[in-house]
């Protein structure tokens, strides 16, 4: 077995063990803290649910790879064991499934922009960037597209709101592009794992909070969004949309309530962050020992690979 392939092979069987088993303990840690976390802001979520991903692939990147090239010898001809191959093999359904499943929800989502109709601008709104019209019955206000979001406006929307609420509604999803939330639904959606639907949706919850937070700059901006979401929950017909897009108005009424009952409360931001945002503080002081001890854990990692492999 070549030295490169042995590599690769080694890589995606710890690669498929951490991530695997990363998210396992998340999705059993979830239920304990889904109701504390519901207080958490977008970045903190996000930064949860992509844990496992982010973690495995550093495990693998700074770990197990530099183990190997610094003290794996080149002559080295040892066989893998059928365990170390059957999780190798796992790792690369995984990599294969996420990069299909992107692809697909690409190729969703600019069939559907591209069946759409360009609006130059939309009138008495503030909003001067092209925007794309869909035709339907259903009123709806949304962003799609990852690497080049795009406003999607149904004709029924600009028929159904005022002026200050459209303007209001095409802010909050101004703020979706800005935040760049489409993308990363898209890395969510390579990092497809079992039992964490519910956590992505209190991500989602959580940014369109942040969403209409950046909306609401004023009050009338804040009733005015609040009305606009009322009056978009409230008409009939329901429009589809692709896989990687975010909509005004979410799925749940429970979501819908809370929106418009803050934005009904709205006061000007305070300035205060969440101490929730400060996770990373103790990230680094958890990754500083590593840093310090770097060359005899490489030296660790090697001989826990030379065992997982034989």
């Amino acid at each position: 077995m070549s030295y490169l392939f042995r590599l690769t092979l080694l890589s995606s069987a710890l690669f498929f063990l951490s991530y695997v088993f990363i998210s396992s303990a998340l999705a059993a840690f979830w239920p304990l803290i889904r109701r504390r976390a519901v207080g958490w802001n977008d970045r903190a979520l996000y930064r949860l649910r992509i844990a496992p991903l982010v973690a495995a692939s550093a495990l693998v990147g700074f770990l197990v790879i530099p183990s190997f090239l610094f003290l794996e010898p080149l002559e080295t001809r040892e066989a893998m064991s059928i365990r170390a191959l059957a999780f190798a093999f796992g790792g690369v359904v995984v990599v294969i499934a996420g990069t299909l499943s992107v692809l697909l929800a690409c190729w969703r989502t600019a069939r559907f922009v591209a069946a759409c109709t360009k609006v130059e601008g939309l009138a008495n709104t503030g909003f001067d960037s092209v925007a794309i019209e869909i035709p339907g019955r259903a009123p709806m206000l949304a962003v799609a597209g990852a690497y080049q979001p795009t406003i999607v406006v149904s004709r029924q929307l600009r028929r159904l709101l005022a002026p200050g609420e459209i303007q209001a509604a095409i802010h909050h999803e101004l703020a979706h592009i800005h935040r760049h939330d489409n993308l990363k639904k898209l890395v969510l959606r390579f990092s497809r794992f079992p039992f964490l639907a519910g956590l992505e949706r209190t991500w989602l919850n959580a940014a369109e909070l942040a969403a209409d937070d950046y909306a609401a700059t004023s009050e009338v901006a804040a009733v005015d969004l609040a009305s606009a979401l009322l009056k978009v929950a409230s008409a009939s017909g329901v429009s589809r949309l692709p896989d990687l897009a975010i909509s005004l108005v979410p799925e749940t009424d429970g979501a819908l309530r809370v929106r418009v009952e803050r934005l009904l409360s709205w006061k000007p931001p305070s300035g205060e962050q969440s101490s929730v945002s400060d996770l990373w503080r103790p990230a680094v002081l958890a990754v500083l020992p590593l840093v310090l001890g770097y060359s005899p854990l490489l030296r660790q990692v090697h001989e826990l690979t030379e065992l997982f492999i034989r």
